[in-house]
């Protein structure tokens, strides 16, 4: 029941960046996205994190054949991949819209949150311990 309320909220999360991108055309400007952001007070690193549960798994240690598992990624591996997808930097299906709404201090809560769970081994041949785009 949590996994599919929370495949809801990320989906309807993703819909209105993107209605609200496709309104004008452009994406949001970061003025919009700092106004979202000043509006709210940020959650928690496990709460951020919750939202990456539905491709990743629970607490980030989901094994399946497309997505590696997030627990015990080190930290600035972690950073540095969602500032990648966030920046657009290389394509992806669906973590640039992902990392798009986060903001510095949440992607960090977030890598915090995952570096200090329990690591899980990544048995497929060409993960390269969360540095798989480089």
């Amino acid at each position: 029941m949590f996994k599919r309320t929370l495949i809801a909220t990320s989906i309807t999360l993703l819909s209105l960046a993107s209605a609200q991108a496709a309104e004008g055309g452009q994406p949001m400007t970061q003025a919009q996205i700092d106004s979202i952001v000043a509006a709210y007070p940020m959650p928690s690193g496990k709460m951020l994190a919750d939202n990456c549960s539905a491709c990743h798994g629970t607490l980030g240690a989901e094994f399946n054949e497309a997505m590696p598992p997030l627990a015990g990624m080190k930290a600035e591996n972690f950073i540095k991949l969602m500032k990648d997808y966030r920046a657009n930097a290389f394509p992806t299906i669906v973590m640039h819209d992902v990392a798009y709404v986060f903001t510095d201090a949440e992607i960090s809560a977030m890598a915090d949150y995952f570096a200090q769970q329990e690591p899980v081994e990544w048995t497929r041949s060409d993960f390269q311990g969360g540095n798989h785009h480089e």
